[in-house]
């Protein structure tokens, strides 16, 4: 076990507890991690804190933070317990969300006033939990949030180099939380936080490049950030990165790479990774020549994001991104979207509408010529020509996209026998394009294209099946 030679010196919540939260701020990652298998109840949250924001060159893993949380809540922590308060709020552990609350109730309103004393004391890394709490809404009504004490708080843990608080007094500058708005000192601070590549911080800085807040809109050097924060394990940034390669975004499109960022999402239980990996294996797999839209997602921003990862919507992108920059960030081409490249077959050079009937003509005046069409008519409407028409409906190819014809065509073709259209129909249904989401729906014509011998509907279908057990 590590020893501190300030630990014997060290009085009150201390003596309790074992190393300062100075002290503990100022240890590596391997320290920390000896004095939480040593039972340190301190070093037990500190290691959570760590591992949960990808401090001290750790990446972010939320079930190994969980694990040294609850340890630590076990023994009456308070930075203890707010930890497990801010973990509870992830995905991946599918735990109650209200227990936040209960959790941030147990570090903060605690008779002995543990935390706010340790706070008052200098400590870090109390002063980061409190500046927490006090920027949540989860204590209303009886604590009301209070962003100019928050501040003080982060104020003293980044006298202390104290990596989190740096990111999240830089974010409160920016975004202007505060009374006086310090862009230049926010950006300093964010700054300083990616220098030690805290995953948030490159995200944040990713989310400054993409919308242009106090530098030159760019978003190649978005991109950059917002890779290095996935590969940290930052689940937001994931499913940014993996919309960037997907769209060609300050890029070439890259469906592979689109791929695996997604399914690490996926891994992690972030909203909307398992349509994201559906939509690059319809892509990738379609065949077709698909002209693919520009827009970017947004990170949506609400106030202090707790990282990681920061408050979201998920999967609510603004639809009207800003344009792209004139010059490319470092590392990254960006250049017109490529495609998937193959000869158009025949259908696809041919206008293929739904079949009508003949019109009924009551005399036997000719009727008046109608206009001459923008692509020529076929001799058959085949299931296949059908569909492909649907196809062309829905990626905008030589046609305005249109969801709703697309998804009429591709039920005629489906129930012709197409089982392409019938995959085409489960993707419509699971992602919502001109319908409301249906997982059901969506399985049943999966299921129709898989017993037709579809083999991307059969691992569509097996994802699909996964998501819809209890």
């Amino acid at each position: 076990m590590i020893f501190f030679p300030g630990l014997l010196l060290a009085c009150g919540v201390f003596k309790l507890f074992g190393a300062t939260g100075m002290e503990l701020s100022k240890a590596s990652a391997t320290e920390l991690r000896q004095l939480a298998e040593a039972g340190d109840a301190y070093a037990q949250a500190a290691l959570a804190i760590a591992l949960a924001n990808g401090d001290k060159g750790l990446p972010i893993s939320i079930v190994e933070a969980e694990k040294w949380a609850r340890q630590s809540a076990g023994q009456k922590h308070p930075i203890g317990n707010f930890a497990m308060g801010y973990l509870t709020q992830e995905p991946i552990l599918g735990t109650d969300a209200a227990m936040s609350g209960r959790y941030y109730m147990a570090a903060f309103g605690d008779r002995s006033g543990e935390l706010v004393r340790t706070a008052l004391s200098g400590d870090p890394i109390a002063c980061y939990a409190l500046g927490m709490i006090l920027t949540s809404d989860e204590l209303r009504p009886k604590v009301i949030p209070d962003l100019e004490l928050a501040a003080r708080h982060h104020q003293v843990a980044v006298q202390a180099d104290y990596m989190p608080s740096v990111l999240q007094l830089g974010i409160m500058k920016i975004e202007g939380m505060l009374a006086n708005k310090d862009m230049e000192g926010g950006l300093a601070l964010v700054r300083q936080a990616v220098s030690m590549n805290l995953p948030v911080a490159h995200y944040f800085m990713g989310v400054v490049n993409l919308k242009g807040r106090g530098v030159l809109e760019d978003r190649g050097t978005a991109l950059v950030h917002f890779r290095k924060a996935a590969d940290l394990g930052h689940g937001t940034s994931m499913m940014i990165t993996s919309h960037f390669y997907a769209k060609g975004t300050a890029t070439s499109i890259d469906l592979d790479l689109a791929s695996v960022y997604a399914r690490r999402a996926a891994a992690v239980k972030e909203p909307g990774a398992e349509e994201k990996m559906l939509e690059i294996q319809a892509l990738a797999e379609s065949g077709a020549l698909v002209a693919i839209s520009s827009g970017v997602p947004e990170p949506v921003e609400s106030g202090v994001p707790p990282p990681p990862p920061p408050p979201r919507s998920p999967g609510n992108f603004p639809p009207s991104p800003p344009p792209l920059p004139s010059a490319p960030g470092p590392g990254v081409k960006t250049s017109t979207p490529t495609y998937i490249s193959r000869a158009p077959s025949p259908a696809e050079t041919t206008f293929v509408p739904v079949a009508q009937p003949p019109p009924t003509i009551p005399t036997p005046t000719p009727p008046a010529p109608s206009p001459t069409p923008s692509f020529p008519l076929p001799l058959s409407t085949s299931p296949a020509d059908t569909r492909e028409l649907a196809k062309r409906h829905y990626s905008g190819i030589g046609i305005p996209v249109d969801y709703i014809a697309a998804r009429s065509n591709f039920v005629i073709a489906a129930n012709g026998g197409d089982v392409e259209a019938a995959r085409y129909l489960g993707i419509i249904y699971l992602r919502g394009k001109g319908v409301p989401k249906d997982r059901a729906e969506a399985a049943k014509w999966l299921r129709m294209a898989a017993a037709g011998g579809d083999v991307m509907a059969t691992r569509n279908l097996e994802l699909l099946e996964q998501l819809l057990a209890p």
